[in-house]
Order: structure tokens, then sequence, then C-alpha cells
């Protein structure tokens, strides 16, 4: 923080500026590193979660998807588009709503994802490691804290 981080801006708390600028460079650094080890699988982080989403939750509309993902409708099309294409996915009419679609992992999008996890979740307890298990407890119990405020101011 610079020398006159209080004059700038007297009613902040500098180690709370701290928190949150290093909170979102790790995130950056996580999505970094998961998007270079899932290249070679030719699937994006994004891609990925669509997957995992499918394989646990079953067959579901975009719309459902992008909920799940809280990314706008544009991004979830941009994401089946690229899954489609690489035979991991398929999109289908719905026979509730004729103008739905619903999206189902493929066999190959199983084999993709169980991949995926391998990677990543090998790679994540790694990451990790250099933190005890109830440190790691102590850890997702403050990111819950933090998210429950984001989410009512």
């Amino acid at each position: 923080m610079p020398d006159d981080f209080y004059e700038q801006t007297p009613d902040a708390n500098a180690a709370a500026t701290e928190g949150v600028m290093n909170t979102i460079r790790t995130a950056d650094m996580f999505f970094d590193r998961i998007g270079r080890l899932l290249r070679p699988l030719g699937v994006s982080a994004a891609g990925g979660l669509v997957l995992g989403i499918l394989r646990d939750h079953g067959t579901m509309s975009p719309s459902e998807l992008g909920e799940r993902l809280i990314v706008t409708r544009a991004t979830v099309t941009g994401l089946l588009d690229s899954l489609e294409r690489r035979g991991c996915v398929i999109r289908s009419a719905n026979p509730a709503d004729r103008r739905g679609l619903l999206v189902s992992i493929t066999p190959a999008g199983l084999t993709v994802v169980k991949e995926v996890r391998t990677i990543i979740h090998g790679n994540e307890r790694d990451w990790m490691s250099v933190l005890s298990d109830a440190e790691l407890r102590t850890y997702v119990e403050l990111l819950h804290r933090i998210q429950d405020r984001l989410v009512r101011s």
C-alpha cells in the first residue's frame, strides 16, 4: 500500500484492500493454471465446469446452465458450440417446450470430464498442501463468510 493510503482514502482499511487484491490475484492465478492444464484436452475451464454440471446433474436447458455458471446467455452458447464441435455435448429439442433446447453430455464428454477432474483435483491437492486440513476448513469457512457478505451487499 502507498505511504499516503489513508490520506487518499481516510475511511478505507489497508488490510481489507490488501485482502481483496490478493484474493483476486490468487483467483487469477488459479484460473490461469487450470487453463494451461486443460489446454491439451482442448477444453476451457468453463467448458470443464459445463461438463461437470451435466455429468453431476443430468440434462438441462442452456439457461439453467447459465444460472449455475453465472454467465451470460451468449457465453453459454459459445461454450456449448465449442463442446458440441468436440462431440462432448448434444443439444436437442425440449419435448416440454418446442421453442427450447436441452443439453446432454455424451460418452465422449464423460471421458473428458473424468480426465479434467483427475488433472484438476490432483493439482488442487498440491496447490493447497501448504495448508493443513484444519487451515483449509477455516479458509473455506472464511471465504463463505465473505461470499455471504457480498450477496447481501
